[in-house]
Parts: structure tokens; C-alpha cells; sequence
């Protein structure tokens, strides 16, 4: 009986352990967002800094298998493959607005998320690298 007892003192003690950190996931105390389900809006592509004045902020957001998001002129949605912290797209299907104003903005945005090969999560910052090389920064717009 007092195996039983303790099986269910440990128990006990577990779920809490579970329970405290899953709370501090929920309120914010985290330290890092999560990938899935938070909005990821550009702030810088390459080495330029964004400070976009378009109808739409670039940006992505993540589901559980596709990612779905704005160029800044058109939504576009898709499967992306993620292995720990690799990260490729896949063909990504768009709308096709005319937006002269960008001058290309979006093709720029599209081949930047071709050449992605991992990312990197550091509090509300989304990177996403070749390799080594920064190609994007997006920083934690919205969650759910």
C-alpha cells in the first residue's frame, strides 16, 4: 500500500511540475514565442531594415502543416518541412494582385523563404538563415 502511495505522491508531484511550467508558457513568461500560431511580422529582409507603409505588413504565420502570410501586396499559403531547427518551404500558392508601389518587393520576400534552411526562436524574434547567413528577421506581431 505505501508503494501505491508514494507511485501516487510522485504522480502528484509531476503533474504539478507540468502544470507550473505549461502556466508559465500560457501567461507570457516564457521566454521565447512559439513557432506555431503566432503571427511573424518582416522586420528586416537581407540587410535592410523594413519599415513598411503598404495596405499589408509582410509577414507568416505558421500552422501545423502549411504556412500561411502576406508578401505585402499578396496572401500566399503552402507546406513548409520543419526538423528541428531546419526549416524549407515548399511551392507556396498566392493571389496575384498588382502592386506596381513594391517594385518587386514580393518576388525579393518569395525567394528569400526558397532559400531558407533553418531558423532560430530568441524571445519574440523569428530569424530565418541560409546556412549561416541572415536572410530575415520577423519579430512576434500576435499570437492564436
Amino acid at each position: 500500500m505505501s508503494a501505491l502511495t508514494g507511485s501516487k505522491t510522485l504522480k502528484s508531484i509531476i503533474l504539478s511540475i507540468v502544470m507550473l511550467v505549461s502556466g508559465c508558457a500560457l501567461t507570457g513568461e516564457s521566454s521565447d514565442r512559439p513557432f506555431l500560431e503566432t503571427r511573424w511580422r518582416l522586420q528586416q529582409l537581407f540587410t535592410r531594415d523594413i519599415e513598411y507603409t503598404g495596405s499589408e505588413v509582410p509577414h507568416l504565420r505558421f500552422e501545423t502543416e502549411r504556412v500561411t502570410g502576406n508578401d505585402g501586396c499578396n496572401n500566399f499559403f503552402g507546406p513548409y518541412r520543419l526538423e528541428g531547427e531546419s526549416l524549407s518551404f515548399g511551392l507556396l500558392a498566392s493571389t496575384r494582385m498588382a502592386c506596381p508601389q513594391l517594385e518587386g518587393f514580393e518576388v525579393v520576400f518569395h525567394k528569400m523563404l526558397l532559400m531558407t534552411t533553418r531558423f532560430d526562436i530568441s524571445g519574440d524574434r523569428l530569424e530565418l538563415y541560409a546556412n549561416d547567413k541572415l536572410l530575415a528577421r520577423f519579430i512576434a506581431a500576435e499570437q492564436g
